[in-house]
């Protein structure tokens, strides 16, 4: 028997006490009941003008806080996402950090060249395949960002490339609900239907507010489809302290909370247990340069803080690390992805985003996704915390062993040893050096190598050959109704 005996599985890791959590919860409830938000749908302002909001000035929507509670308990505190073949995936309760890479952004920096250049479909196909194949990357996140196609057939070429190239599940920012609509009939052909796809969903569409405190007509219209086919729905926040936020924490993060819980509010009162997760990326801005510093250590703190709240209320929580403003591989980037993977491992963000981004999110890096993944891996030793028991103590063995021993040929280590964190680029090497003084194998060119080797080799699972047939065909649908010429398909 062990009483009073407290087992730590992992970390703990706190910014805000219970009582800070709370006066933040009533400040964000004091903003929507006093100074509103703007609502631009005209179903969300019926929703609310029903449920017993003030909409008489749509530009300032007061919402009750009874409102706002009965939100929070309508909420499902427990979501899962699945695999594209329906095999339990993500189980978002707050007791695990799953962490996505980005596979689009405008431009890419090419390991194979060092150079940075348009980013194209084909790269989202292979970035894709990346992320398949990246041990500690459970899911995969794009932005619709593509050279040489319009938006709006361009996004949909992206999630098309993240069916064809993994089977992990992804989530989108998506343009506008028409588009929506058209990713959900392709995610219904693979799951065999919509009522299959929302028992088993392998998608997540994301919307923000538009800070501060409006919600745009896209959003609010993407966020009731998404309530009414049971689609998992991101709701993410981006403020910037000093410029769309005030510039102290408190308010930045109230605000912030503000937003999101008007949101969550109308995706309830569409239909009520909608699956909803919490997201944010407060930041602040930076006076020098006016952007928004995804190196900035406050947006590690903001995070965290906003993670506690909306754990406070149940929810998962979507937020960010592995991304860097740095241009290259090297100092900056590492520092800065690893003080943002640390704080979301400990912080406990349920879905963590934003792997592989560099140059305040304008450039995406296949060699950065590969060096976030081995940083993750060992984040994940420290999150493994210590295992006490008569055999991880293992006194009998230190007694026969006894002063002056070792242990090296023991059973006990043999079992034990395969345990410990084994790097794949981190250098460990008694290294041998070039006449000129460089070792001849170090970190970076380790990194390349093995990222270069994954993208021309890695072969992912790829759907039924009927499915993928009845992809193409709405591939080139795509393309017609834009008025555009077929010129793929796609790589898959």
């Amino acid at each position: 028997m062990q009483a009073n005996y407290m087992h730590f599985k992992s970390p703990r890791f706190r910014v805000l006490s219970d009582s800070q959590i709370k006066e933040l919860h009533f400040a964000s409830l004091h903003i929507l009941e006093k100074t509103g938000v703007a609502v631009h749908a005209a179903e969300a302002l019926d929703l609310l003008d029903q449920a017993g909001a003030d909409v008489s000035n749509p530009k300032r929507v007061r919402i009750p806080s009874f409102l706002v509670e009965r939100a929070l308990r309508d909420a499902p505190k427990n979501v899962t996402i699945y695999t594209r073949d329906g095999r339990p995936s993500l189980r978002l309760n707050g007791t695990r950090v799953y962490f996505g890479g980005v596979v689009d952004q405008p431009d890419i920096l090419d390991p194979r060249t060092g150079q940075r250049r348009p980013h194209t479909v084909e790269d989202t196909a292979v970035l894709v395949r990346l992320a398949d194949a990246l041990p500690n990357l459970d899911w995969i996140m794009n932005s619709q960002m593509v050279h040489g196609l319009p938006p709006d057939v361009g996004e949909l070429v992206i999630q098309l490339q993240c069916v064809l190239n993994s089977t992990k599940p992804f989530a989108a920012s998506t343009l506008n609900a028409e588009n929506l609509a058209n990713i959900l009939e392709m995610c219904y052909l693979v799951s065999g239907g919509p009522d299959n796809f929302r028992a088993r969903p392998f998608f997540l569409n994301s919307v923000e507010p538009t800070t501060p405190l409006v919600h745009a007509r896209e959003a609010l219209e993407m966020s009731l489809l998404c309530a009414e086919a049971g689609v998992p729905n991101v709701v993410f926040g981006m403020l910037m302290a000093g410029a769309t936020s005030p510039a102290t924490p408190a308010a930045t993060l109230a605000l912030a909370n503000a937003e999101l819980l008007s949101h969550l509010v109308v995706i309830q009162l569409k239909k009520p247990g909608s699956p909803v997760i919490y997201g944010g990326e407060p930041n602040i801005m930076d006076m020098r340069t006016s952007i928004f510093p995804y190196g900035a250590p406050e947006l590690c703190l903001l995070s965290a803080c906003l993670t506690e709240i909306t754990h406070s209320y149940g929810l998962p929580m979507f937020g960010t690390a592995g991304t860097t403003d740095a241009k290259v591989i090297g100092t900056q980037a590492a520092v800065e992805i690893t003080q943002q993977i640390i704080t979301a491992a400990l912080s406990g963000a349920d879905l963590v985003h934003d792997i592989g981004l560099m140059d305040h999110c304008s450039m995406i890096s296949p060699e950065l996704m590969v060096l976030a993944d081995e940083i993750i891996g060992m984040t994940g030793i420290l999150m493994g915390g210590v295992e006490i028991n008569d055999e991880t103590l293992a006194l009998d063995l230190i007694d026969q062993v006894g002063p002056g021993g070792n242990f090296l040929a023991t059973p006990h280590t043999l079992k034990w040893f395969r345990k410990h964190w084994v790097p794949s680029i981190m250098d460990r090497k008694q290294q041998t050096f070039e006449d000129g003084g460089e070792p001849i194998e170090h970190c970076e060119a380790l990194l390349r190598k093995k990222t270069i080797k994954i993208m021309d080799e890695h072969v992912p699972e790829p759907p039924p050959e009927d499915i993928v047939a009845e992809l193409r065909k709405m591939e080139k649908c795509w393309f017609e109704k834009a008025g555009l010429p077929y010129r793929y398909p796609t790589l898959a």
